[in-house]
């Protein structure tokens, strides 16, 4: 369920009020299947209250009822928080308790600093928190170790895992530091549970850029640089990273757009992302289904052009949802398996931006609002159960 593409982030100073929630016309879906990264039964998560004034900024899911929110309580708008806090669910957000402590904070966008704004679980124990450092846990979240960023790595770009192993790619470059000359982007694999750092093989060494994506599925695995310079590079793997292909980018250069982000949602199934041609406060967004592991793809329309930094997820029967903000802040669906797409919210909220938009179930899907790694700060999450017709918040 890996959602990760991340760019340099717009201001945002609103009101939360300005969410617009916009219904569309019913459509029928197919039954609700969770979607999991690990098959093993979970352990219950501790009972002890989530902090007061507790912001996210980033989550995971393993299942429809197992997640966790990496987040800080409130520092205020002009302060990085000395430590973050991880809070968890095992009951469908019903209800939520603080997990753990990491050592490390959220850096806010323009404040500088270091740490970590993004989380992954592929179990109920083994998670980690990364971009731009990298922390693991083996016991659910309730305490973390900072880890080495492998091959020399300055910072994690991506991160993604499955119940039996994590891929990561690492850059040579500082965070926030822009674009130096020593060296490509780098990919490594390593099984869940332990071991060493293997990196994987690319058809031909990953150019430098100031951002990448990394997604899996079972064996299968994603590789995806946007160009900078140089063109898209665009590899897969059906081995568990041991072995990769390139792979023909089927965004349209004819509009300028770039293929930023994979989503797959079954071992040979996934919806891609392209996002390009940008202007005021919006982009040409256009999503690509593939079920052969990205060798031929079916076109899945284009949505509403208002906003520009954008993440895409798949539910189990296809679904369709995308987050995007840059002035403001919207998501559009596509819920039809065909080519047309609705926007469902549009907010002038001046940009405070959504993050980790996933489908857990074909019905249900979350959000963070207003990341705590952002200006705004709003750190709230929204939750669907209508496949993202409706989003309502959700309460910690």
């Amino acid at each position: 369920m890996n959602l990760a593409f991340r760019t340099i982030r717009r201001a945002a100073c609103a009101s939360v009020a300005a969410v617009a929630l916009i219904s569309v016309p019913a459509i029928a879906t197919a039954a609700p299947t969770a979607r999991s990264a690990g098959t093993e039964r979970h352990s219950a998560i501790p009972t002890a209250p989530v902090p007061s004034g507790f912001k996210a900024s980033a989550m995971t899911w393993t299942s429809a009822t197992h997640g966790w929110v990496l987040g800080a309580k409130s520092c205020g708008l002009k302060a990085n928080c000395a430590t973050s806090q991880v809070i968890g669910t095992t009951d469908g957000g019903a209800s939520w308790h603080l997990v753990g402590t990491i050592n490390a904070q959220i850096p806010k966008l323009g404040l500088g600093g270091t740490g970590i704004t993004e989380i992954r679980f592929g179990t109920s124990k083994v998670g980690w928190a990364f971009a731009p450092g990298l922390f693991r846990t083996s016991d659910g979240g309730k305490t973390w170790k900072a880890m080495t960023i492998t091959g020399g790595g300055k910072q994690v770009l991506d991160l993604a895992v499955t119940s039996k192993g994590v891929y990561l790619i690492a850059s040579p470059c500082g965070y926030m530091a822009g674009i130096c000359n020593k060296g490509p982007l780098t990919a490594w694999r390593r099984i869940l549970n332990g071991g060493t750092w293997t990196r994987m093989a690319m058809p031909r060494p990953l150019h430098v850029n100031v951002s990448a994506d990394v997604a899996a599925y079972g064996s299968t695995v994603y590789v995806i640089n946007p160009p900078l310079k140089l063109a898209t590079q665009f590899y897969a793997s059906t081995d568990g990273g041991a072995h990769f292909s390139a792979r023909r980018n089927p965004c349209p250069a004819i509009t300028e757009h770039t293929l930023i982000q994979a989503a797959p949602y079954s071992a040979v199934k996934a919806g891609f992302l392209c996002d390009g041609n940008p202007g005021f406060s919006k982009a040409v967004k256009s999503v690509y289904l593939s079920a052969n592991t990205g060798r031929t793809f079916t076109y899945a329309g284009t949505m509403s052009p208002w906003g520009i930094q954008a993440q895409l997820t798949v539910s189990p029967s296809g679904n369709l949802a995308v987050d995007a903000y840059s002035d403001g802040s919207f998501i559009d669906i596509n819920v039809s398996h065909g080519t047309t797409w609705h926007q469902v919210i549009g907010s002038g909220d001046g940009g405070a931006g959504f993050n980790d938009i996933t489908y857990v179930s074909n019905n249900v899907a979350w959000v963070v609002y207003g990341p705590a790694s952002m200006f705004a700060d709003y750190g709230l999450l929204y939750k669907t159960t209508d496949a993202g017709r409706h989003w309502a918040r959700a309460r910690f």
